[in-house]
């Protein structure tokens, strides 16, 4: 009965802290800036802290007498203080009555107990009983270095914050909306389309949080000039990126190496997930846009990001938001997208050969540039193409420190997912939760798509079937477990991973869309929840389908 406790109790109490943390967070009762580093710190608390051999060294440095008495006297301190909390709380204590009676508890308990305290004052002791507590590593491995574990993001978010406010006061955007809008006139389901699309294509081979900025800054607003709502157009770009990323060939190379999938397998399977996200986003738009024939939204300009005025700049500056993008690709990357049409045919294979050879050249050369030089060079780029004879340095430094703030909440948000990535990938917090994943994984079709359906949701908050959380940690314990195959654990986070990639408000991505359409991250899940959690259930069985051959005989 003790081991199991010890097995489950702790694993168990992390998912209740998980649960009521999500709730909380849907109740918007927690934000999300504090939810992260309470989930961090509590996750550590539970499963770090030693506290089997903190009691032990207590009973030893104090005595079993002692550590009774201290328990004794300290239980009914804290029910003592309990109660002048309550009575502060009614207003029959003043504040200033509650706390200098709360110190008053505290220390009449230490008198009482000041005899047996002697034994834990040597340094001995207190090394031993603060070495249980593993401070360092909470302080130094979980805060510390979870603050810092996603410092490329942020950086890269308060540079693309720049360019996006240079962009904003130099006119450029102002110019390229007013263009896309004669272009797609008030067809906005065409352009909501188009724009999927566009997103898709693009993020095949662009991935990461720079070019989410780069492209997000063109797409956001060219919809909602249209009068596209700012949440649906950020569902709009997240169907579109997530579906790209779904098709990068990057991803199945993860899949290929983690699992030994075969890359048919993958590759298939990939593409059916591609159909199924393209299919969601189309449901998605008619859905929320088809009732723009019956009445007319008003026009949104992502809080100043004007869409009327005479302002308009010179056709080439409008290349300004674009040239980043050009600058950070990588061609070679679709060099291994024509890996599966070789032999195909003679014509196909000299394009292959010629297109090889430009890409290694352009890799080399000129571009595959990192995110940061891209985007000074983008600024530069502005500027010139822009030029005023007076007032640059002003504009420039001007965006510099809007371009900062505008980031600013997604950049502190993000320290939170820092430490709660450094939380869930420590060895002793993913002990506790394995066990209690190995109890749980179905064995049959029908509990395949069902259980890891309705438990889908669990991908979000950097949970269990998270993919950049606990995700390959529990999919190692399910190849181990032989109940299912490495094709239809794929098939478990590459469907349900479109609840994270698309409806995470923990991810970077999610984070700076919510800012940049100054809504809150949170919304964007509550919108596109239900589309993605019903195409989960699809693409689990499309899984089921392809691969039933991987379950083990009852």
């Amino acid at each position: 009965m003790n081991t199991g406790l010890i097995v489950y109790l702790p694993g168990g109490l992390m998912i209740l802290v998980f649960l009521v943390v999500m709730v909380m967070m849907y109740l918007r009762k927690m934000s999300a800036l504090i939810a992260l580093p309470v989930m961090a710190l509590t996750f550590s608390l539970i499963g770090i802290v030693r506290y089997g051999d903190f009691l032990s060294a207590l009973v030893k440095y104090l005595s079993w007498a002692g550590f009774l008495s201290l328990a004794h006297w300290s239980v009914i301190a804290f029910i003592l203080m309990g109660v002048v909390f309550v009575l502060a709380r009614m207003k029959i204590l003043t504040v200033k009555v509650a706390i200098w009676t709360t110190l008053i508890i505290f220390v009449v308990d230490f008198i009482i107990n000041f005899h047996w305290l002697k034994g834990i004052f040597s340094s001995t002791a207190l090394t031993e009983l603060i070495g249980c507590l593993e401070l360092k590593v909470i302080v130094n491995d979980i805060l510390h270095k979870g603050a810092l574990r996603l410092h490329q993001a942020y950086t890269v978010a308060i540079f693309g914050g720049m360019l996006a406010i240079l962009v904003k006061n130099k006119g450029i955007a102002e110019t390229f909306i007013k263009y896309a809008a004669e272009l797609g006139g008030d067809n906005r389901m065409m352009v909501a389309l188009i724009m999927m699309l566009v997103s898709f294509l693009l993020f095949t081979t662009l991935g990461g949080l720079g070019a989410i900025i780069m492209v997000g800054t063109i797409i956001l607003p060219i919809m909602m000039s249209l009068g596209i709502s700012p949440l649906v157009a950020a569902g709009v770009f997240l169907i579109g990126l997530c579906a790209g990323g779904s098709f990068n060939p990057g991803n199945w190379a993860l899949y290929e190496t983690a699992l030994e999938v075969e890359r048919q397998d993958v590759q298939i399977f990939a593409l059916l997930i591609i159909v199924l996200y393209l299919a969601t986003g189309f449901v998605f738009i008619t859905m929320n846009l088809m009732s723009g024939k019956r009445r007319r939204f008003r026009r949104y300009t992502d809080g100043g990001m004007p869409t009327t005025g005479s302002r308009k700049v010179h056709p080439i500056a409008l290349l300004t938001p674009i040239i980043p993008i050009i600058l950070v690709f990588q061609l070679s990357t679709f060099v291994k997208l024509f890996d599966y049409v070789k032999g195909k045919s003679a014509l196909l294979d000299q394009f292959i050969f010629y297109f090889t050879k430009f890409a290694t050249f352009w890799d080399k050369n000129i571009g595959a540039w990192d995110f940061i030089p891209a985007f000074l060079f983008g600024l530069v780029f502005c500027l010139v193409t822009t030029w005023e004879k007076r007032d640059n340095i002003k504009v420039l430094t001007r965006a510099a420190i809007e371009g900062a703030e505008s980031v600013m909440p997604a950049v502190l948000l993000m320290f939170g997912i820092g430490m709660l990535l450094q939380a869930v990938r420590n060895p002793q917090v993913s002990s506790y939760l394995n066990p209690i994943v190995l109890k749980v994984i179905p064995s049959g079709p029908l509990g395949y798509i069902i259980g890891f359906g309705i438990f889908a949701p669990l991908a979000l908050y950097r949970g269990p079937l998270n993919i950049w959380g606990l995700g390959f940690g529990i999919a190692g314990l399910f190849q181990q477990t032989g109940r299912i195959s490495g094709p239809l654990i794929m098939g478990v986070f590459m469907s349900v991973g479109a609840i994270q990639g698309v409806c995470d408000p923990t991810n970077t991505h999610n984070v700076w869309i919510a800012s940049f359409i100054k809504e809150d991250v949170f919304k964007i899940t509550k919108k596109l929840l239900p589309y993605i959690w019903v195409m989960v259930f699809f693409g689990l069985a499309i899984a089921v389908i392809l691969f039933h051959k991987g379950f083990a005989s009852p």
